[in-house]
């Protein structure tokens, strides 16, 4: 058994290993080239920085993502075959060492609540939860009134207006890797009385995916959520359980797709 970096594979190689690690997952996550690609630009996974055991191929993984001062594990897994073998741990502890070394200061990631083997792990490491995020996912929605603006426009509002910090795919990073790559952006803002009491920014593809929403009440959440879907099927990832999207989406009878615990490990300074 060997150890290298992400960077040392081919990328078929890494896509072949991060879809037999995740192959019986609770969740459903097979990737193809493009989506493998648009996960490590979106979310800035430094494949220098991520590590591998290779046992004659890749059999373990842990991608990591580093933006600043910040690391996120972006994907940790293990073939079956090489299962209970503690490269689980080895590779997490590569993956902090390797965020240290970058001169971060805390490491992020999300796991499954229902992830009976990776939360133990975790929390046995130093890892602390945070909060808890839900995935959600509405069916078509009515509308209401809401006027069009540029992304931008509204993703400035949500900054000045936000309720908590945004998890690590829904960040300003992301976001600013999105723009990069040319994705098709949109802004949309609710108004009273003439001033902004929402604003969402989000993409529009078969489904509508809510990137970025804040209001000032729950009412006028739920009424952005609903101009957003505008008779489409909406879907919102890792929306902290406890917050006003959360609760607007439970108000509409949407569906909880995945529960996940947000934790942290603070690195020595």
């Amino acid at each position: 058994m060997r150890a290298v970096t992400a960077a040392e594979l081919r990328r078929g190689q890494l896509l072949e290993v991060f879809n037999a690690g995740f192959s019986d997952y609770l969740l459903p996550l097979q990737l193809d080239e493009g989506t493998l690609r648009t996960h490590l630009r979106e979310n800035d996974i430094a494949l220098d920085r991520s590590p591998v055991a290779v046992d004659e191929e890749p059999v373990a993984f842990a991608l990591l993502g580093i933006r600043g001062p910040d690391a996120w594990i972006g994907g940790m897994a293990t073939r079956p075959s090489h299962r209970r073998r503690g490269l689980a741990r080895r590779l997490l502890d590569a993956a902090i060492d390797s965020a240290a070394e970058a001169g971060c200061e805390a490491v992020w990631l999300e796991v499954v609540d229902r992830n009976a083997a990776a939360v133990p792990l975790y929390r046995a490491r130093g890892f602390a939860g945070v909060r808890d995020l839900t995935v959600w996912s509405l069916p078509a929605a009515a509308g209401a009134g809401a006027r069009e603006v540029d992304e931008r426009e509204a993703h400035a509002w949500i900054a000045a207006n936000r309720e908590e910090r945004e998890p690590w795919q829904r960040a300003d990073g992301t976001l600013d890797r999105l723009r990069e790559a040319g994705a098709a952006l949109r802004g949309l803002v609710l108004e009273r009385s003439g001033e902004i009491a929402a604003a969402a920014v989000y993409r529009d593809a078969t489904a509508v995916s809510v990137l970025r929403l804040a209001a000032v009440d729950d009412e006028a959440a739920d009424a952005l959520l609903g101009a957003a879907a505008n008779g489409r099927a909406l879907h919102v990832t890792n929306a902290p359980a406890d917050g006003r999207v959360s609760r607007a989406l439970e108000r509409r009878g949407a569906s909880v797709i995945a529960r996940q615990h947000e934790m942290r490990l603070a690195l020595p300074a």
